[in-house]
This record gives C-alpha cells, structure tokens and sequence, in this order.
C-alpha cells in the first residue's frame, strides 16, 4: 500500500479529532512533530493530567550542637533526637524521618553567614578546638487537618535545644503541603491514555493505517497548583502509521 495526500489528510484529521476529544491535549504541545516519513504522519505530543490533593503537610528540621567533647556533643544530640521521635511515636499519619546526620567534627571557618556550622572532613581537633553534631530530620503531618497539622507540626518541633545556650540552634523550614511521589499516580493517566487511544483507534479505517505510541516508561510530572491541590500529567507521543506495501516477487 502506497501513501497517498488522502490517506495524510486522513491521519490528520484522526490527530485533530483525539485534540477535540481532549482539548488540553491541544495545549500541551499538539503542534511538536517529529520527522515525517513515508507511509507515516508526525508524532504529535499529547498530554494527560489530573488534579489531585496533597499527602500530607511536612517540614524540615536542622539542628546543631557543639561543644568541645566529641562525646558529649554527640550524645546531646542523641538526646533531642529521642525527644523528637518519641513525639511521632506510634501515631498514624505522622512520621520523623531522619534526611541525613553528622557526627561531631571540627568547625570549618568559611566565613559563611548561616546559622549552622560547617563541617570539615579531613582535620582532627585540637584540644580546644570545638566540634559540632547536626541532624536534618523530615516531619510529616496529615494533609487533611489543614491548619491544625501546622500547629501540631510546629510544637513537635519546639522546644528540642536550649535557647539560653548558643552552642544548640534548631531551625525550622516553612510548613507546606505535598505529595508522597508524583508516581503513586501513573496507572490513574495510564488509564486515560488507553481511553485516548481507543478513541483514536475507532476512527481508523480497518488495515489501512495503525498508531504507534512512545513515551509510556517517562516520568511523572507534577506541578503545585497552590494549597492543597497538585497537577500532575503525562505526556507521550502518538503517530498513524501506514503499512508498507507487500514486495512481490516474480
């Protein structure tokens, strides 16, 4: 079978018809082609989304001690550290999940303005030289209570250092919502790409013409769309491919 300007204009309106079924398909990137051959329509690039809520509201915190006994800096930070998950113990919903932790080491003089101290990998400390310990821990709360989540989130991590002494700091990050993973979300736009191609599907001439999908194994996108409401889409591409003509042979 050879491909002819009618069989093109054919596919294309076949493209233009799955826009239609979906119209934001059409604004995310309808017109992005990729190189017509013969027997072939461009792939267009489509776009699936949906609008979910958040997973939980979560902060990050930081902490910071330092001394000039290896041992006792490490242990008061042990301290804290039991405190803070002793408040997230055993309640559903809510998780302290250490990001990443330091053991007392020396101060690295770098000038730096941040509130907590730097680190140095490769020195040894002096006898008066002082060491610091630091802990980065994520908290999590659910989505769902809103405002009460932000108050509980914020006296779970009150009151972990001793604020008249300013060899312990903490710090706490902005309270905000977010998703677990954009991925717990794939098969929900799997789904809508299938019915996206079934529909395609229904307006193609029996044997004439075929799709050809790509795009399927790429990544989740997500996008914060303010409060509690996230986007998240696919996108992937979509061709109509004519079958090559059958050789014969004498």
């Amino acid at each position: 079978m050879t491909y002819t300007p009618d069989m093109r204009s054919l596919s294309v309106a076949l493209l233009t018809t799955l826009s239609l079924l979906r119209p934001d398909l059409a604004r995310a990137g309808g017109n992005s082609a990729g190189q017509e051959t013969s027997g072939n329509t461009p792939d267009r690039v489509q776009r699936v989304q949906a609008e979910v809520g958040a997973d939980f509201l979560g902060t990050t915190l930081e902490l910071a001690i330092k001394g000039k006994d290896r041992a006792a800096v490490d242990a008061r930070l042990e301290a804290i550290l039991e405190t803070l998950r002793k408040r997230f113990e055993g309640q559903d919903g809510w998780e302290a999940r250490e990001l990443d932790r330091t053991f007392a080491a020396p101060v690295r003089k770098n000038g730096g303005k941040s509130s907590f101290i730097s680190l140095s990998d490769d020195e040894e400390p002096k006898a008066d030289q002082p060491v610091v310990a630091t802990a980065r821990y994520s908290l999590r709360g659910p989505a769902e209570n809103g405002l009460k989540t932000v108050e509980i989130l914020r006296a779970k991590a009150n009151d972990l250092v001793d604020p008249k002494n300013e060899d312990e700091r903490s710090r706490v990050s902005p309270i905000a919502y977010g998703l677990a993973s954009a991925e717990d979300h794939r098969d929900e736009l799997l789904d809508q790409i299938k019915e996206d191609v079934a529909n395609a599907k229904s307006h193609l001439p029996e044997g004439e013409m075929r799709l050809e999908i790509a795009g399927l194994a790429d990544p989740v996108q997500v996008r914060h769309l303010g409060g509690n409401r996230f986007v998240v889409w696919m996108n992937y591409r979509l061709g109509f491919v004519s079958p090559k003509a059958e050789k014969t042979t004498k």
